[in-house]
């Protein structure tokens, strides 16, 4: 008869006790009758680190007297001046122990840093079923639609038969064996030479997947594998998740309950729309805590469920046909008008070549016999719609400028849309008073985080916020008018600070920032200047300060980059973070601590700040 097995474990269940063994010994800080001191920032006593993929990791922090010689692992670690150091050394998966030894004349001090670094899945032996209860997918609920596609995944021994019975559908789902790698590693891609670290295949990885149909009976349905090895012995389990068919007969309509709400491209995805508070939103399915938005044919979206307010049943889909659009002109922007009469989803794109601004529109029908615009507009050379597909209407505004100075979009009282787009502040034609009157808004980055440690412990929000006074002061000789997120140790939170910046009706947004690494790269090639940027209209800004840092600071170039950070999303002006140096390197702490850096750094800004603002100041 065939034996039946209970679904197993295959995480390291003992990884845990021998951690905690270990750090009894490295919890001691040990110094000698020589007093020799050894202060380790990173990694931390315990710490788990996500490195299935990477086969190296740093460690730094300080050894007192600096004369003293260290070693870690038996290899010679390099002491700066301040007696801090960085090593980049070979690491063992699991249970992991730093051991370091300091020595200064006759005296020696040994010293046991140990932390624990994650590794693949192990290989389940391939003798007898079993299937590893701590890989299953569905691993959350999940509500769908007839035709969509049910993923499901597990890991058991390989070698064996597999397939998956979902409650409500009567064809069982063969599952194959898929030895897939882990995934890529991001950390070296990105911020690392640009290699592509692969986690090693795993064996033991069975997928299938199921598309729903329209006889399925599904609600609240079990999902559940099933492993039969050479044998004829069998393992089974269910999967965390269960399934249900999403209820469309009378659609589910919610609207956004926050005043800045983001959708995104798929569960816990990338950020794409960026809606105000009360649009409304037609609800298509869920998948754990996010919904799926149903914008208009071949368009959707995922939003959390904390994110919206579910609206009583019978409430209906945004659905509105636009018969009118008109601009006005005011002192410091033109306001471009849309009569929706209802907060129906929408999109901005923008492009600088030609300058313009696209709204996309769901669930809006064209129906449009008039755009009115004063016909000497100083910003708007053109609008003109269009209807892109079934329920996707778009308004694009040409501009004049040479460079787009922010907008900000939202709905009045009546629910009727608008775009509010700046128009370009005064700006001298002297290129040395070009900040004259210009309003800059400075984010000395974290707090009441401390962002990242140096080696020595200097904190990042302390070297920000030393960096942002100096900016300010010679933004102030310059005649700017400057603004600060904070201007000592009392801070916001980040998303309080996003929104500060998004009513401050600043001209410029700079986030000073010190720059750190993720675990796994090497940070004696990976280390320099940086600047970071978001919407297109910052493109420009960022290019010419991080030229400018180059030039100034003579450090390695660590690149140019777009990317989704909340200090460069607000759309309200041009806005960007700014890297200059790296704390945890020493040689680059040593760097910041320094008047001098200061000096330089803030100079190289300022040069940039007057470059950009005299070549676009029309």
């Amino acid at each position: 008869m065939a034996k039946r097995f209970r679904a197993k474990r295959f995480d390291d269940v003992a990884y845990a006790a021998r951690l905690l063994r270990a750090l009894a010994v490295s919890l001691l800080f040990v110094t000698t009758a020589g007093a020799i001191e050894l202060d380790i920032v990173y990694p931390t006593a315990g710490d788990t680190i996500a490195a299935a993929a990477i086969d190296s990791n740093f460690i730094f922090g300080r050894v007192s007297p600096p004369q003293a010689r260290l070693f870690i692992n038996g290899e010679r670690t390099e002491v700066y001046e301040n007696g801090a150091f960085i090593s980049f050394l070979p690491l063992q998966h699991g249970v992991f122990t730093y051991h370091c030894r300091a020595i200064l004349g006759v005296d020696t001090l040994f010293f046991d840093r140990t932390v624990y670094y994650s590794s693949p899945p192990k290989l389940i032996p391939a003798d007898s079923a079993a299937i590893d209860s701590t890989a299953l997918q569905p691993s959350a609920d999940a509500a769908l639609l007839p035709g969509d596609v049910v993923n499901l995944g597990f890991r058991g021994a390989p070698g064996c038969s597999a397939w998956c019975a979902i409650e409500g559908v009567s064809q069982l789902v063969p599952m194959l064996p898929s030895p897939k790698s882990g995934g890529m590693y991001w950390g070296e891609a990105v911020f690392g030479q640009g290699g592509v670290l692969q986690q090693p295949q795993d064996p033991c990885l069975y997928r299938g997947s199921y598309v729903l149909q329209q006889g399925d009976s599904c609600d609240n349905a079990e999902i559940r594998f099933y492993l039969v090895d050479q044998n004829g012995d069998t393992a089974d389990v269910a999967a965390p998740g269960r399934l249900s068919l999403w209820k469309d007969g009378v659609p589910q309509i919610a609207e956004t309950a926050m005043d800045l709400t983001v959708l995104r491209t798929g569960p816990h995805k990338s950020y794409y729309y960026f809606l105000p508070k009360g649009v409304k939103l037609w609800l298509c399915g869920k998948i754990g805590r996010s919904y799926r938005v149903r914008l208009a044919p071949g368009h959707e979206a995922w939003v959390e469920d904390y994110k919206v307010r579910l609206l009583p049943p019978g409430a209906a889909p945004p659905r509105r046909y636009v018969r009118l659009a008109r601009s006005e002109n005011f002192a410091r922007k033109v306001r471009v008008m849309l009569y929706t009469g209802e907060r129906v989803p929408f999109r901005i794109q923008q492009s600088s070549s030609p300058q313009s601004l696209t709204v996309f529109f769901y669930g809006v029908t064209a129906d449009t016999y008039w755009i009115r615009r004063t016909f000497d507009d100083p910003l708007i050379r053109e609008i003109r719609w269009t209807q892109e597909s079934a329920d996707v209407y778009s308004l694009t505004i040409e501009l004049k400028q040479k460079n787009q100075w922010g907008y900000n979009a939202d709905y009045n009282d009546d629910d009727n849309f608008y775009l509010d787009i700046k128009k370009t502040p005064h700006i001298s034609r002297r290129r040395r008073s070009s900040l004259k009157n210009i309003k800059i808004l400075i984010d000395p980055g974290h707090n009441p985080d401390t962002g990242a440690v140096g080696p020595t412990r200097f904190e990042e929000r302390e070297a920000n916020l030393l960096l942002a006074m100096v900016v300010a002061d010679k933004l102030h000789k310059k005649g700017a008018v400057v603004e600060f997120t904070r201007r000592g140790h009392d801070g916001l939170a980040l998303a309080e600070r996003m929104q500060f910046a998004m009513q401050s009706d600043a001209d410029i947004l700079l986030s000073l920032h010190h720059n750190a690494i993720p675990a796994g790269v090497n940070p004696f090639k990976s280390r320099g200047s940086s600047v970071y940027y978001y919407h297109p209209q910052s493109y420009e800004l960022a290019g010419r300060i991080h030229s400018e840092l180059l030039k100034t600071l003579k450090l390695n170039d660590f690149g140019l980059y777009w990317d989704n950070l909340a200090m460069c999303r607000p759309t309200q002006m041009p806005a960007i973070l700014i890297e200059p140096a790296f704390m945890m390197h020493p040689e680059e702490e040593m760097l910041i601590r320094t008047k001098e850096y200061r000096e330089k750094c803030a100079d190289a800004i300022i040069r940039a700040l007057q470059d950009f603002l005299h070549d676009f100041r029309e």
